[in-house]
């Protein structure tokens, strides 16, 4: 029997098993199947629940594009290539020019991407897309927030009980530096932005807002207790069902603010914390135990991954951002770094971080415009659609 002769179930049931990637050049196939990728909410959800999880790296450039990166880590000789940009034309432009983004931030295959405005002068322009379907949704903000502010996307089930055959009813977090004023906006409804209910992102604690990420619907973030600063720094998580943020879990062994900290999520199942010590270049990465939806505090657990003592030249600043294979034991690392013979122009760079303190690296070029600073990301492509206000889907362009 060949495929055409089965039952539409039946074919779905396959088709909601085949990674995203593949589906879509299997669009035009028949219209059938172009509208069951497209348009069906349900094969939608289905299939993010049973298609096994591609994922792919994405890198945000000091040009304020996204960029797909392949990076082979196979074998003796690893490398890393930046494709041509993803395209996101701004919807302001009257000449199809491409939205500048400052920031982006990934949860469950979309991306909340973000500009200030021009120092805020024009007021923020946040938007919510899936560059595997080309779908987005424009969020107005205008000039209300005069000062920094960061976004961050999550979810929750509409379904009490997070029946995970229920729609997600996902929300962007727009955050301030103190974590102070923290308001949210809900796609699925026709209200503005509104505070959480506390208003206050993390009571009692200092928020540290530089390295956010999102797992299973919940965002994470470090933060040290103003009780308790002695205790060093610890991770929390903001809840999209209750809005309110808890302590998840102290990090693997004490550490204060100053030292370097880095945050990021393995495969869609755990959290990965980067360390190194003020002014020394021992680095080491740690990752968690499994978490899934009714991980408590306490049932975490940390395993160290890597242990590292790196060339001097080699420090991590800040602003690292990284991703993690943890079965290779291989770190690859976003960092920029100033030119040693003209400090007015900067390099961006990618280092690959394996066993033994090896490490490769991959600059870009010398460029005399700064930018945003270089942000790498695990991307997975899903076929997730997004809604505007009052439940309606937007297509894409």
């Amino acid at each position: 029997m060949v495929l055409p002769d089965l039952r539409n179930d039946l074919v779905d049931e396959i088709l909601c098993r085949v990674p995203a990637r593949n589906l879509k050049r299997l669009r035009s196939t028949c219209k059938r199947w172009n509208r069951l990728f497209k348009d069906d909410r349900r094969f939608a959800r289905e299939h993010s629940h049973k298609a096994p999880k591609e994922y792919l790296a994405l890198m945000l450039t000091n040009k304020y594009r996204i960029r797909p990166m392949s990076i082979n880590l196979q074998g003796d000789v690893t490398s890393v290539v930046l494709k041509s940009e993803l395209s996101l034309p701004d919807p302001d432009s009257n000449n199809s020019h491409q939205f500048d983004i400052d920031e982006v931030f990934h949860c469950d295959g979309l991306l909340v991407c973000s500009h200030d405005g021009n120092n805020r002068r024009y007021g923020f322009k946040i938007v919510v897309w899936n560059p595997f379907t080309g779908q987005t949704r424009w969020i107005k903000a205008g000039n209300r927030w005069k000062e920094p502010k960061s976004f961050v996307l999550g979810y929750c089930y509409q379904d009490k009980n997070k029946n995970k055959s229920c729609s997600k009813s996902y929300k962007v977090l727009c955050l301030s530096s103190c974590g102070k004023n923290t308001e949210i906006y809900e796609l699925k409804s026709d209200t503005t932005w509104r505070r959480i209910p506390d208003g206050d992102l993390t009571p009692g604690w200092f928020f540290c807002p530089s390295h956010t990420v999102s797992l299973k619907g919940n965002t994470y973030f470090f933060a040290t207790e103003k009780s308790k600063p002695h205790l060093g720094v610890s991770l929390l998580r903001f809840d999209f069902s209750t809005e309110k943020s808890s302590l998840f879990v102290p990090l693997p062994y004490q550490r204060p603010l100053s030292a370097t900290l880095s945050l990021s999520a393995v495969r869609g199942e755990k959290l990965s914390v980067l360390i190194q010590p003020e002014f020394t270049s021992k680095t080491e990465i740690w990752v968690t135990s499994k978490i899934d939806d009714t991980t408590t505090k306490g049932a975490v657990s940390w395993t160290k991954v890597l242990a590292l003592d790196l060339s001097p030249e080699l420090q991590i600043t800040d602003e690292v951002k990284f991703l993690l294979d943890e079965d290779k034991k291989v770190a690859v690392c976003c960092e920029r770094w100033l030119d040693d013979e003209d400090e007015t122009k900067t390099i961006d760079k990618i280092f690959i971080l394996g066993e033994d303190n090896k490490v490769t690296e991959v600059g870009f070029g010398v460029d005399t415009n700064a930018g945003v600073w270089p942000v790498i990301l695990n991307y997975v492509p899903s076929l997730v659609q997004i809604e505007q206000a009052g439940g309606n889907r937007i297509r894409s362009g």
